[in-house]
């Protein structure tokens, strides 16, 4: 199989990625949303689920797609941003 970036080209790829995370994001808000009950949503819980599980998965694929193009994921740059989490939430007690 030809590689998407090849077809659609690299300016494209990134317009599907910046897409497909807004509509992960989209869902993600949502199910906060479910779970808080503050501002009710007519989603149930596995409409959520779902939702967020279809999102991840387009995510998933564009990041694929970038990361065999010339963005790659520095495994190094990622360690050193959850320790950081990690450790922001061990200063506030979590």
């Amino acid at each position: 199989m030809k590689n998407i970036v090849d077809r659609i080209g690299l300016p494209a790829l990134l317009e599907q990625t910046a897409e497909e995370c807004a509509e992960l994001a989209h869902a993600c808000l949502k199910e906060a949303r479910r779970l808080r009950g503050e501002n009710p949503t007519p989603c149930t819980a596995e409409e959520c689920k779902a939702a967020i599980m279809e999102e991840m998965a387009d995510v998933a694929l564009c990041l694929d797609m970038l990361d065999n193009s010339d963005y790659v994921l520095d495994p190094i740059i990622a360690k050193a941003k959850l320790d950081r989490w990690s450790r922001r939430l061990d200063d506030a007690g979590k």
